[in-house]
C-alpha cells in the first residue's frame, strides 16, 4: 500500500512540475475560513480565472471560484472565495496559515476532477426575487468585462480586463419604503431627512416620497444589506452591471454610459434633465400622470420610474443618474495607474453612478467619487442596491 501511495505522490509532483513550466502557479496562504465555505486567500498574484484548483503539497484537494478582491495586505492582496474540497480529508489542509498554489484546471488531470463538483456547468436564473426584503435581483453572467477608462479622470486609468464570476444584483435602488422595513424590523432611527414623513405604525404620509432612493452612509447601507442576507456590490461588480459590451454590427467597443457611447439628454437623470422643462418630457409626463405635477419640480425620482432607453445591458435600472452609489471598494489606484492621490487608501469607499445634481460626466460608467467625509457613519451621500452570490437555489432544475 505504501508503495501505491508513493507513486501517487511522485505522479502528482512530476504532474504538477511539469504544469508549472506551462502554467503559472499562483502562490498564496489561507488567511481565514468562514462560514457558508468562505475562505480568504493571501495571494501574491492577481487571479483572472472564474476558479482555480487548490495545490497543498503537490496534492490537488479541492478548488476555489467567485475570487473577489478583499482588501491588501503589504504588497499582496486578500480576495474573499468559496471552496470546495475533493479530498475527504481536505479540511486538514485548509486552516490559517497553510501555504498554497492555485492553478487553473485547464489542463491538469487530477482523478478527483471527474468529480460533478468540478465538472458540473451550472445554469441559473435569470432573475429572482430575494427572500428577505422580496426585491428583484438580475442576473450578471461570468466572463470579462472593461473597466476603467483611457480618456476620462486620472483616476479612471488604465483601462483594464476583468473577470468576474456569475452574481446577482438589485434592479432598482433600494428605495425610503424598502428602507423603512428594514428599519422597523431592527428597530433602528430613521433618517433625519424623513422627519415630517412618516406616520407612526402606518408608513409615509406621501406615496411618491416612499419610492424615491434612500440617502443613507455606509455603514447604514451596510447594515441593511447584511440584513437582507446580501452585501453591497464592489466597484468591479457594480462596473460590469452598467456597462454595454461590445455589440457586433453596433459597437465595437465597450460603452461609456449605460446606453452607450453618446450622451443623450433627457433619458437619465442627471442635472441636464432639469435644465429645462422641454428636457424629458416623456419621463415628466409619466412621473405626473401617476404622482401629479407638483412633483416635477427637481431632484431623484421613483426608483422604478424611467426610460427603457437608459436601462443597462443586464436590464438594471437607474445607474446612470438619479442618485449616486455606494459601493464596498476601498478608494484606490488602479494598478498602473498614473496618478498619486492622498486620499487613496482605507478611508474612503467609491461611489459609482450620476445623479440628478451632476452633469453628463459623472454619469459616465468608469466614473469614480469617493465618500466618506469625515467619516463613514456620518457621511450620507449616496443610494445603494445589493448584490448576492449564486447559490445551488438559484440553478435551473433540469
Amino acid at each position: 500500500m505504501k508503495y501505491i501511495r508513493l507513486f501517487v505522490t511522485v505522479y502528482l509532483a512530476l504532474l504538477l512540475i511539469s504544469a508549472e513550466k506551462t502554467d503559472f502557479l499562483i502562490k498564496g496562504k489561507v488567511e481565514s475560513i468562514r462560514s457558508g465555505r468562505y475562505i480568504t486567500l493571501i495571494l501574491s498574484e492577481t487571479p483572472d480565472k472564474p476558479e482555480y484548483l487548490i495545490i497543498v503539497n503537490n496534492n490537488i484537494i479541492g478548488k476555489v471560484r467567485s475570487l473577489r478582491l478583499a482588501g491588501y495586505e503589504g504588497d499582496k492582496k486578500r480576495y474573499l472565495a468559496i471552496y470546495e474540497l475533493s479530498l475527504r480529508s481536505g479540511d486538514s489542509y485548509i486552516k490559517a496559515g497553510t501555504e498554497v498554489s492555485l492553478k487553473s484546471p485547464a489542463g491538469t488531470y487530477d482523478k478527483h476532477s471527474e468529480r460533478d463538483v468540478f465538472n458540473e456547468k451550472a445554469v441559473y436564473k435569470t432573475a429572482i426575487i430575494s427572500q428577505l426584503d422580496k426585491r428583484e435581483m438580475v442576473l450578471i453572467p461570468r466572463g470579462k468585462f472593461l473597466m476603467g477608462s483611457n480618456s476620462g479622470d486620472e483616476d479612471e486609468y488604465p483601462e483594464h480586463m476583468v473577470n468576474l464570476t456569475e452574481y446577482y444584483i438589485d434592479r432598482y435602488e433600494v428605495s425610503n419604503e424598502d428602507y423603512r422595513k428594514y428599519a422597523d424590523s431592527k428597530a433602528i432611527s430613521y433618517p433625519a431627512y424623513w422627519k415630517g414623513k412618516v406616520i407612526p405604525g402606518s408608513g409615509f404620509s406621501d406615496s411618491y416620497f416612499s419610492s424615491l432612493p434612500v440617502i443613507v452612509s455606509y455603514h447604514e447601507a451596510e447594515g441593511y444589506a447584511r440584513w437582507c442576507g446580501k452585501r453591497l456590490p464592489d466597484e468591479m461588480e457594480w462596473e460590469k452591471a452598467a456597462r454595454r459590451p461590445p455589440e457586433p454590427g453596433k459597437s465595437e467597443r465597450w460603452s461609456r454610459y449605460t446606453w452607450g457611447d453618446t450622451f443623450r439628454d433627457g433619458i437619465s437623470n442627471t442635472a441636464e434633465f432639469w435644465s429645462s422643462e422641454s428636457t424629458g418630457l416623456n419621463l415628466k409626463a409619466v412621473i405626473k400622470d401617476k404622482f401629479g405635477p407638483g412633483e416635477v419640480t427637481g431632484g431623484p425620482i421613483p426608483v422604478d420610474i424611467y426610460e427603457e432607453e437608459s436601462v443597462s445591458y443586464y436590464g438594471i435600472v437607474h445607474m446612470d443618474g438619479n442618485v449616486s452609489e455606494w459601493t464596498s471598494s476601498w478608494y484606490r489606484a488602479y494598478e498602473m495607474t498614473r496618478k498619486k492621490d492622498k486620499r487613496y487608501g482605507t478611508q474612503y469607499k467609491v461611489i459609482k453612478g450620476g445623479n440628478y445634481n451632476l452633469g453628463k460626466n459623472e454619469a459616465r460608467v468608469a466614473d469614480r467619487k469617493i465618500g466618506g467625509i469625515p467619516d463613514l457613519y456620518s457621511d450620507r451621500i449616496a443610494g445603494f442596491r445589493c448584490v448576492k452570490d449564486v447559490t445551488v437555489n438559484d440553478r435551473i432544475k433540469d
